[in-house]
């Protein structure tokens, strides 16, 4: 081919590995043909030898045949071989040119040995089988150009050579311009269909190229990448098959390759029926898909794919399939479901949170609007939960709250609601069948099996459970009033004893109304020192002479009068209000001693709640040393539910106040379980008998036989005893038979305001005075007498 033909097919342009390509698969292109022209062209020798017997130039086209037959056969030999050697280089394409220029000037010869023997067979016969060689060569030849010009030329001179021979020299004019035409439509048709041939050619090497690029980029990113790689054809079929494709889906290449792409899809898992919609929509509508995820397998086992593919085409825009990538996002998947389990779940129990609780509460709140639905929720307390978590430790109290959980979903429906609000406070939501019986019986069953013993680390539990339900719309529309509700009756339920279960009352709306306004109230005397203390004398058993006064505190209301303590510091202990009272009360007992006669001390009961809340060991000195009061003038009483819990570290406070000279006494001792083990942990200086023993002494001897152990318990443990709620003569002299120490009650006086207080120690005065002086003259010689 010329060097400005090459550049009019674009040839010229291209890279040479190409260009060496496209002569290779021109030449192919010629060499499966070239069997079928050797034929033809022997044919046409044997029609020329045929007709030129018997012509003065038949020993001329025998010789031209057998050159010819040589000819084929060297082309035959050359052809084949230069597409066996790999790409032919110039060397090749000059012997091919040359090896066809041969064969054209053969067959050039041939117009000028016949059409000159002037015999209208033989001229028909040869203009034949030229034009057949102009055409066949055109045709065959046309992928290769140089070879078609060195094989057409000569035989286009030949006949227009034999042309000027011609007698006739119209026929002959003629007859060339027909050739001429011929011969200008076969180059211009080659020219065309190379161009083409070379355009088709080039795109499939370089889409060839293009695919063993992108092949090994494939390959590389299969590799280095956790994805894989999936295509299927334009009939839907999987036809490439990576390793990791393999892997992942359990199965061999081949038998995955040829499978309907959707009908894999499906026979992943159930519940992808949604997504494989949605994938076969977008492969329909030749639509790109991303990230979608298909669940592989069902729970606990399952796997997730996410899978992303988009349509495939060639270079000529026509559909091939779709390709795309897909990977194992399992690990994913379930750190998602883990963060949104923890953003609606307990991390401990398992149950809903408190989060999830309000969502669901406010869900049962729509549906009871909208379709008129009940329902009743259910507040949850454990009793005893923090004696046991702080005698025992957090893990054994985490233990506990989950052996609870277990409890509550065991015992509650499907359809209910458990949720863990927090510390040891549960609820429930109960949707279906929330009549009364039946909340009633289900929080009968909760009680009972929340309260049977729980092992843990081989030792036995015991804790209680109190609830408080209300019922939606009757308890409350509200998801804030319904859940207030609930707590109103969880309130009632511990305050009437724990270890049960109460229904929301209006009442108890109204007793929470009521304990506001007084813990307002409260807080307002607090504030405006309305808060005052009476005394309540303690007198000498052997003489009825008073040693002290215990303070007991009174809330001088402007409008009530006078509140006793037992309507007012239960709720000081709920608000907290209890640390400032116990605080005062310490500080203006201790400041009210001061101007007492040095041998009357104060006692002051110190509340369970006041010694948690306060740090009553800088307390207690701190009101010593602001009002002066010697510290052995002081006594502090506590009771033993202050033991129960974290007895070690009460023991440790008061063994540092007792340090600083204070007296400690134990007060309602008896009426607890374990008065005497608490009398061998801490060195007690008095023990104050709780009054219903007193009271029962006068008609209940087994009362006395206790009074009688009780104050021999105290002469062998050398500790102080005083009975209090005296009120008769009896019970004074039985006390008195007995060797109790001190007595307190109504008998001697009730609670006396600070300024009774005064009149009280100086009527009292004379009979010390006058008992002293007894004593005195019993102890003196009678000289008088002898006088």
């Amino acid at each position: 081919m010329s060097a400005s033909f090459e550049r009019a097919v674009g040839v010229s342009e291209l890279d040479p590995s190409i260009r060496a390509g496209l002569h290779r698969q021109q030449i192919r292109a010629i060499v499966e043909v070239l069997p079928i022209a050797a034929a033809g062209a022997i044919v046409a020798a044997l029609s020329l030898v045929w007709v030129a017997a018997g012509t003065s130039a038949f020993p001329a086209v025998l010789i031209w045949a057998a050159a010819l037959l040589v000819s084929l056969r060297r082309g035959l030999t050359l052809w084949r071989g230069s597409v066996h050697d790999g790409a032919p280089g110039d060397g090749t394409l000059r012997a091919i040119v040359t090896d066809t220029l041969i064969a054209g000037t053969l067959w050039g010869l041939v117009p000028i040995l016949l059409i000159g023997q002037d015999q209208a067979t033989v001229t028909l016969i040869t203009a034949v089988a030229i034009a057949g060689m102009l055409s066949a060569g055109g045709l065959i030849l046309v992928t290769l150009p140089q070879a078609a010009l060195a094989f057409l030329v000569p035989i286009f001179l030949g006949s227009l050579v034999a042309l000027t021979q011609m007698q006739d020299g119209a026929t002959a004019l003629v007859l060339a311009v027909l050739l001429v035409c011929f011969m200008a439509v076969i180059i211009l048709a080659s020219q065309r269909h190379v161009r083409d041939f070379v355009v088709h050619r080039v795109s499939e090497m370089k889409i060839s190229e293009q695919n063993e690029i992108i092949s090994l980029l494939l390959k590389e990113f299969e590799e280095n990448s956790s994805d894989w790689l999936w295509e299927f054809d334009c009939d839907g079929r999987i036809d490439r098959v990576s390793e990791r494709f393999e892997a992942a889906a359990g199965r061999t290449r081949a038998a995955l390759v040829g499978v309907d792409f959707l009908a894999f899809l499906q026979g992943l898992g159930d519940g992808n029926d949604p997504v494989i919609r949605g994938i076969k929509t977008a492969i329909a509508d030749g639509a790109p898909f991303s990230d979608v995820e298909i669940r592989i397998g069902e729970a606990p086992g399952e796997t997730w794919w996410r899978m992303t593919g988009k349509p495939a085409r060639d270079e000529f825009g026509a559909y091939r399939g779709y390709i795309g990538t897909a990977s194992d996002v399992t690990a994913e998947k379930q750190a998602e479901r883990r963060i949104s389990f923890l953003a609606h779940n307990d991390a401990l129990t398992g149950l809903v949170n408190r989060a999830r609780f309000t969502e669901l509460l406010k869900q049962n709140v729509a549906r009871l609007e909208r379709y008129g639905s009940p329902f009743a929720v259910l507040y949850l307390d454990l009793d005893q939960f923090k004696a046991v978590n702080d005698s025992m430790g957090h893990m054994v109290g985490d233990r506990l709250l989950e052996m609870v959980a277990r409890r509550i979903k065991n015992i509650v429906r499907e359809t209910d609601i458990a949720a863990r609000l927090g510390g040891d406070e549960f609820a429930l939501i109960l949707a279906n069948e929330c009549e009364t019986a039946t909340v009633a019986g289900l929080a009968a069953r909760l009680v009972e099996d929340l309260s049977s013993p729980y092992q843990i680390e081989g030792e036995f539990v015991s804790i209680g459970v109190s609830i408080g339900i209300a019922v939606a719309p009757i308890n409350g529309i509200r998801p804030d009033q319904i859940l207030r509700n609930a707590d109103l009756a969880l309130y009632r339920a511990k305050a009437e004893g724990r270890g049960a279960y109460r229904f929301f009352e209006a009442q108890m709306d109204s007793d929470l109304r009521e304990r506001r306004m007084l813990e307002a109230e409260l807080r307002q005397a607090i504030a405006e020192n309305e808060l005052v203390l009476h005394y309540q004398p303690l007198v000498s058993a052997e003489d009825n002479r008073p040693s002290g006064f215990e303070a007991l505190v009174r809330w001088n209301h402007p409008i009530r009068g006078l509140v006793p303590p037992s309507e007012f510091i239960p709720l000081a202990e709920q608000s907290g209000l209890i640390k400032q009272i116990g605080d005062w009360t310490i500080e203006a007992a201790c400041a009210a001693a001061t101007v007492w006669p040095g041998d009357l001390n104060v006692a002051v009961n110190l509340s369970a709640r006041h010694f948690q809340l306060s740090d009553i060991v800088s307390v207690v000195r701190d009101a010593l040393d602001k009002t002066g009061l010697p510290p052995h003038r002081l006594e502090l009483e506590i009771t033993e539910s202050l033991l129960i819990e974290n007895p070690d570290e009460v023991i440790e406070k008061l063994n540092r106040i007792q340090a600083l000279g204070v007296t400690v006494a134990m007060d309602d001792f008896g009426t607890g379980y374990s008065s005497l083990a608490y009398l061998l942990k801490f060195p007690f200086d008095k023990i104050k008998i709780d009054k219903s023993f007193v009271t029962a002494s006068s008609e209940d001897a087994v009362a006395r036989d206790i009074l009688r152990s009780i104050v021999s318990l105290g002469r062998t443990l050398k500790i102080h005893i005083t009975a209090e709620g005296v009120e008769t003569l009896e019970q004074v002299e039985f006390l008195r038979e007995i060797a109790c120490n001190q007595l307190q009650g109504f008998y001697f006086a009730k609670p006396l305001e600070e300024l009774d207080l005064a009149g009280y120690v100086l009527a009292n005065a004379a009979t010390r005075f006058d008992a002293r002086a007894d004593d005195a003259a019993g102890a003196q010689p009678r000289t008088g007498a002898t006088g």
